[in-house]
């Protein structure tokens, strides 16, 4: 056999280690012979797989032309190539002789998983290595130099790879050391002395270490820097240059996150802030914040410095957009100006800066120092020069500050800002809900969109097939007889969509619907594991032995014996082991031959013919089978839960992996179907709603059960209860006593329903839960640690009502949801429309995470405001939600709520609290939002919003106050002066209560301001 043929049956067998060694040991002329038939044996492959697509087309009789098979035909070859990827790649490793063409054979596309990781490149880089150093250092170049993305499965485990086997120095690529910084931080990698201090220079570096933290322990590569630099294997000051001149070359803040935690891990010794204190200083004007405050705080550990560097560091600091540096800048200066009055003059272009600041307390405090040392600035008897600039910056400031400097410095002071005055706009008045639309199914598929047009469809096509079934069938046909071609080979039905196309297709076709085929019979042997041992058995030892298997669950015993193989059995024989399965059976009957029972004999207990006489000398065997699975082996199969069975002969999936709402409305579809299969449809729906509401109007449901009893039909069991929810609140008894006239069963249920009131309200709401540590708990049980996930925990407890549908719908929801959970959520207000709030409970689950899961949308919403019953904090989070979240638009939800009464204000304002403080949602979309519907008429309802959110937002005993609780107040006094308020909200009069309003911050002074204004 030639090496070309042995390498081909290698590939093709793909045993990757046998055939890297033996590409490693082709000579020269092997090796060249290999490279030359490697691509047209790559073009034979790649036609056999497009052979096998245009077999699957054949199958699903396409043509050439169609997009579905253009892309099954790509994928089919594409994933048949990549199945001999790996061997592809090795045997072209081994034996192309030009690097170039080698770098390219070893990452064509096509022999990558389009989907899957890339295999474990070990084996490449096994072969790679016996190549001659130049020719690897080459393609190792070539190689990473086709790096584009460091999550590249193709390129970058290959490079990183070679680079650790080989003595190839890494190239100067910067999508190589990202490749390399998303891997495994390993004390042991040879490759951190070349790579870790190019971290410094790769663009993208930073981005791929953002997520490094050094709290509440290092994280992986700041802890192997931590190791590194503790048994001197990296420098210090290489380090401190490295992450000083990764700041000065710029970035985002994101972007140089890491270098800033890595500077704060080596903590500079004064000496070495020293050394590099004026590259510090230029990091103060532009550099990010948290870069800026670093270098602000290695200057201030150094000195003396020189005046000009001081007046430079100031200048910038007061420059800065951001509160905090600018205030560190003044209280330099003012310490400056302190110390060495004479310096005065050439720091007034810095206080004169902070004047001009976005920040109000970065003004008042540089007004403050520009009137503690006026003497010093100029302002006194006859202004110097000095002063002029600190007269002529007056009109930058606000009137009230203005006016406190000019009385010193002169100036002319700003205008007073007038409060535009506030004129309501009065609340939008929205339409209530209309009649319900006329019953008809002269709808197009793509019509059926949404609950109103399907119950539409469904009340008329109810109504149709018993009064006119051929004129149906022709209104019907067009529309549904070709389409959901594949319906029936769908084991379940979640939509209405496929129960709508079910029922049209019954009529247009009675009797077309399969069914569902019987389960497959349940192999016990698959997904078992077990183990056989056949053992000769001593003659002594044969007494009492038997042939056949024991006990099920446990070790398995089959003996051979004179009885077994029939030598003195007069029945006839059968083959030995026959209730095992042919791979069991194969396996003994080798080891019975290993034994040294003879193959004759063997031969006849596997066919099942007479036993030829044993010889003298062979043994006796007796068989042991372990066997470990999930299922007896023997024994008469479990009969199947029937309710279970229901389900699955009727397209319904289990209860626990679907919503209690869509569960239900599976059930009303079901039975129609099954009705009209049946040949047993009422002549009309019970629960056809009567209002877009989804409610039903009492005396048209008597009507129905009338009409129903006249015909002699009793209705469907999830129609009646779901007519029974769609009733209006509270007893009816005028049409309670005419329904029980009817005289039916579901009269009865009805007017019993009616007389009592209907159902009594549940018990609705949620409570906060979260992960931390792989457990749940609740946060009103326990403080958490580090909260890993916050969770919704649904309450809904409901008193039994007799009716099993309506008690099924009213269990608790899950907090966890699968991918069949959330479906037709636009239908629910509409199935619970006198119990709004248990709809919003089972939104709950949907609520949060919504990326790539269905979602709540304000228009659900809208639906629960328009409906009836009481609200709580279940409506009332879903409104925060709305409102934090900002996409779409919450205020025309907010102002349909007010407008109708509805909003639950006081509950809003606490969960929108819960929800800042413990999720990712913050204030300021929520601000912008309620400002918004206040100017729009809803001011009244925006403030006890406000009113219910600040005791929880406001920052709590030793927090301190941000930028976001200062606006927060701050439209808070606006509202509360705009609707009058009055009452005390303790929390705001205590942190007015920390310093003069006069003297203290914004946050203080805006407190103050909203507790005057309450207190009338």
């Amino acid at each position: 056999m030639s090496a070309w043929q042995e390498v081909r049956d290698l590939v093709t067998a793909r045993e990757t280690k046998t055939l890297a060694d033996r590409v490693i040991a082709l000579t020269e002329a092997e090796r060249a012979e290999v490279a030359r038939r490697l691509p047209g044996f790559l073009t034979e492959m790649r036609d056999t797989a497009t052979q096998m697509a245009r077999e699957s087309r054949g199958a699903h009789d396409l043509d050439d032309e169609d997009p579905w098979f253009a892309w099954e035909r790509r994928r089919t070859v594409r994933g048949a190539l990549a199945e001999f990827g790996a061997s592809l790649r090795i045997a072209g490793a081994g034996t192309i002789s030009g690097p170039a063409a080698a770098a390219a054979w070893l990452t064509r596309r096509e022999l990558y998983p389009e989907w899957a990781p890339a295999p474990d490149p070990a084996e490449v880089v096994r072969v790679l290595v016996t190549r001659p150093a130049e020719w690897q250092a080459d393609v190792t170049g070539r190689l990473a130099g086709k790096i584009r993305r460091a999550d590249d499965d193709r390129g970058a485990p290959l490079v990183l790879a070679l680079l650790r086997a080989s003595a190839v120095t890494p190239p100067p690529h910067d999508p190589l050391v990202v490749a390399w910084l998303t891997g495994e931080a390993a004390d042991d990698d040879p490759l951190l002395g070349a790579l870790l201090p190019r971290i410094f220079e790769a663009e993208g570096a930073g981005r791929a270490l953002r997520e490094e933290r050094l709290t509440p322990s290092p994280t992986p590569w700041l802890s192997l820097i931590r190791r590194l630099l503790r048994a001197g294997r990296v420098s210090r000051a290489e380090l401190l240059d490295g992450c000083v001149s990764r700041f000065l070359r710029g970035g985002d803040a994101a972007d140089l996150r890491f270098f800033v935690r890595l500077h704060e891990l080596i903590d500079p010794a004064p000496q070495e802030a020293a050394e590099r204190a004026r590259d510090y200083l230029r990091l103060l004007p532009a550099a990010p914040g948290p870069v800026a405050e670093l270098a602000l705080t290695q200057i201030n550990r150094t000195g003396p410095h020189d005046d000009a560097d001081v007046q430079e560091a100031i200048e910038a600091l007061t420059f800065r957009p951001e509160a905090k540096l600018a205030r560190a800048g003044l209280t330099r200066l003012d310490q400056e100006v302190r110390q060495r009055p004479a310096r005065a003059g050439e720091l007034v272009p810095a206080l004169v800066t902070a004047f001009a600041h976005a920040s109000d307390d970065v003004r008042r405090r540089a007004v403050r120092i520009a009137l503690k040392h006026a003497a010093a600035f100029g302002a006194d008897a006859k202004p110097t020069a000095d002063a002029k600039p600190i007269a002529d910056a007056v009109p930058l400031l606000p009137a009230d500050l203005g006016r406190e400097l000019a009385a010193v410095f002169g100036g002319e002071v700003a205008a007073e800002e007038t409060p535009e005055p506030f004129s309501p706009a009065p609340l939008p008045i929205f339409p209530e809900p209309g009649p319900f639309p006329a019953p008809t199914v002269d709808r197009t598929t793509g019509e059926l969109h949404g609950w109103v047009a399907c119950e539409q469809w469904l009340a008329g096509f109810v109504a149709l097939v018993g009064e006119n079934r051929a004129a149906l069938r022709e209104t019907l046909a067009p529309v549904f007889r070709d389409s959901f071609p594949y319906l029936y080979d769908t084991e379940r039905w979640l939509d209405p969509d496929a129960w709508i196309a079910a029922l049209a297709k019954e009529v247009i076709a009675p009797g077309t619907d399969p069914g569902v085929p019987d389960p497959e019979p349940v192999d016990p042997w698959a997904g078992s594991s077990f183990s056989v041992h056949v053992s000769a058995v001593p003659p002594d030892e044969m007494d009492g032995h038997e042939a056949g298997p024991e006990d099920q669950g446990g070790p398995e015993d089959e003996e051979g014996s004179e009885d077994e193989d029939g030598a003195e059995d007069e029945a006839a024989p059968e083959p030995a082991f026959g209730d095992l399965p042919e791979h069991v059976r194969e396996e003994i009957f080798r080891q019975i031959l290993e034994i040294g029972v003879s193959a004759e004999r063997v031969a006849a207990m596997r066919d099942g013919l007479p036993t030829p006489a044993r010889d003298p000398g062979e043994p006796e065997f007796s068989v042991q089978i372990m066997y470990s699975g999930f299922r007896p082996l023997y024994g008469t199969p479990e009969e199947p839960d029937p309710a279970v069975e229901f389900r699955r002969r009727n397209r319904l999936p289990e209860p626990a992996h679907v919503s209690p709402p869509h569960m239900f409305l599976l059930h009303r579809l079901s039975e129609i179907y099954r009705a009209l299969r049946e040949g047993t449809p009422p002549p009309v729906l019970l629960a056809t709603p009567t209002v877009l509401t989804g409610h039903l109007d009492p005396g048209v449901l008597v009507d129905r059960l009338e009409l129903c009893a006249a015909a002699g039909a009793e209705p469907l069991p999830a129609d009646l209860q779901q007519a029974l929810l769609r009733l209006p609140r509270g007893a009816h008894p005028l049409v309670a006593e005419r329904a029980g006239r009817v005289g039916s069963r579901a009269a009865s249920a009805v007017a019993a329903w009616l007389a009592r009131g209907g159902l009594p309200d549940p018990e609705a709401g949620l409570k906060w839960g979260y992960i931390e540590g792989a457990h749940e708990h609740l946060f009103e049980e326990r403080a958490p640690g580090h909260v890993e996930q916050v969770r919704l925990v649904p309450v809904l407890r409901a008193e039994p009502t007799g009716h099993p549908l309506i008690d099924e719908l009213l269990r608790e929801p899950s907090k966890w949801r699968w991918d069949d959970h959330g479906y037709v959520m636009g239908w629910w207000p509409s199935m619970l429309p006198s119990h709004r709030e248990a709809v919003s409970v089972n939104y709950l689950p949907h609520l949060l995470y919504q990326w790539n899961h269905p979602g709540v949308y304000p228009p659900y919403l809208e639906a629960v405001a328009d409906a009836d019953g009481p609200l709580g904090h279940a409506t009332a989070l879903i409104v925060a939600y709305f409102l934090a979240e900002r996409r779409p638009d919450p205020v025309p939800l907010l102002l349909r709520m007010a407008s109708r009464g509805v909003l639950p204000a006081e509950a809003v304002g606490r969960q929108l609290a819960l929800l800042i403080r413990r999720t990712w949602f913050e204030s300021r979309p929520v601000l912008a939002s309620l400002r918004e519907a206040a100017h729009q008429g809803a001011h009244e309802q925006v403030w006890e919003i406000l009113r219910a959110l600040l005791p929880d937002l406001l920052p709590a005993a030793g927090e301190r106050p941000n930028v976001t609780h200062t606006e927060a107040v701050t439209l808070a006094a606006d509202v509360a002066a705009w609707v009058g308020a009055r009452g005390e909200i303790p929390v705001v009069s205590a942190h007015a209560a920390t310093g003069r309003a006069s003297r203290g911050s914004r946050f203080a002074r805006e407190c103050a301001r909203l507790r005057d204004l309450l207190a009338g």
